[in-house]
């Protein structure tokens, strides 16, 4: 496999973690508060689809080869993800305290 191919695979592999947390997040809440054979069903549907999208995008980009170190790339991202979460969080909370403190003040 070609060096540029094997980049590009390793960068589509980290921004598909980052993706999945995303889409991971959002199927959380989708489906939190409702019966169990729907959570079920959903997520079933959700990791099928999300397992197809990455290997058609995977097929495209270096015509179907696979090897375990993009998985790995694909956990670095989505842990990646996780920990950019909690920052952010973390950020707008105490912007969110700045705001009213100098709303306070004025």
């Amino acid at each position: 496999m070609d060096y540029k191919i094997q980049l590009l695979s390793f960068l589509f592999s980290f921004l598909f973690g980052i993706f999945f947390f995303i889409t991971n997040y959002f199927n959380k809440k989708l489906i939190n508060n409702k019966k169990i054979i729907f959570q079920y069903m959903v997520t079933f549907l959700y990791i099928i689809n999300i397992v197809l999208f990455y290997i058609l995008i995977l097929y495209k980009i270096n015509r179907g080869v696979f090897h375990i170190y993009f998985l790995f790339m694909v956990l670095i991202g989505y842990l990646f993800a996780t920990r950019l979460e909690k920052y952010v969080k973390k950020s707008v909370k105490y912007l969110k305290s700045y705001i009213k403190h100098k709303k306070k003040v004025l």
